[in-house]
């Protein structure tokens, strides 16, 4: 029994004389899941960035509209983008104060510049746009253009969201983003209806927000996939 007891004790003596004469093992990195890339660009936080720019928009029913974003200040996009037709959207008039909100998507790839991340493409990109204007002017009367400045627009009351895919020229790095447009302390715009009706659809629009000497405000939050984050114990 003893002897059987010895030899037990010095089996274990060897195992952990082994394990402390092994070399350690190279630092592990935090591997992104292989095959999704999704949850690869998602691994971590979203990169947040503040700064200013300008945006002019011009959108019909009828035709092709363009949509330029240019960034003054700060790291933000800069692109100049070709628009589809407008599908839907709706303004309300409701004396002395007016509401329209509709959604827009590019004819295709877009070429842009991201100061800090690059030059590359958007590759998909969807704009949600809704903006509730206090008061405006109508010459015409009902039925015909709706001409407001950014002073008009409510506090907070524009909502301008551009959500989409941005890829990097320099290395095809994917960055899923979105930006958002705060507030607007001068531009101004035209909403055409599309009949007299107070509550009907878009049948085109021209917009500004910001101007070079006060553009508007915006928050772009972009992810980015990373493949050598050390894990640390």
């Amino acid at each position: 029994m003893q002897k059987a007891t010895f030899i037990l004790a010095l089996a274990a003596l060897l195992v952990s004389l082994a394990a402390l004469l092994r070399p350690p093992l190279p630092m592990a990195h935090a591997q992104p899941p292989t095959g999704d890339a999704w949850q690869a660009e998602r691994t971590y936080p979203p990169l947040v960035f503040h700064s200013r720019a300008t945006l002019d928009c011009a959108i019909s029913s009828t035709k092709n509209g363009r949509q330029v974003m240019t960034t003054v200040g700060g790291q933000g996009f800069t692109f100049d983008a070709p628009l589809r037709p407008l599908v839907g959207g709706s303004v309300q008039v409701q004396a002395p104060g007016m509401h329209y909100k509709f959604e827009a998507f590019p004819t295709a790839a877009i070429p842009a510049t991201f100061q800090g991340i690059g030059r590359g493409t958007i590759t998909a990109m969807k704009a949600e746009i809704e903006v509730d204007v206090r008061r405006f002017r109508q010459p015409g009367g009902p039925g015909t253009d709706i001409k407001f400045q950014a002073a008009d627009i409510n506090a907070d009351g524009a909502y301008v969201e551009f959500t989409g895919v941005f890829v990097r020229d320099a290395d095809a790095k994917r960055f899923p983003f979105r930006v958002l447009f705060g507030s607007v302390p001068a531009g101004g715009g035209d909403v055409f209806p599309a009949d007299s009706r107070p509550e009907t659809t878009i049948m085109s629009k021209s917009v500004t927000l910001g101007t070079r000497a006060q553009p508007a405000a915006v928050t772009t939050a972009l992810y980015k996939a990373e493949d050598d984050v050390a894990t640390l114990k």
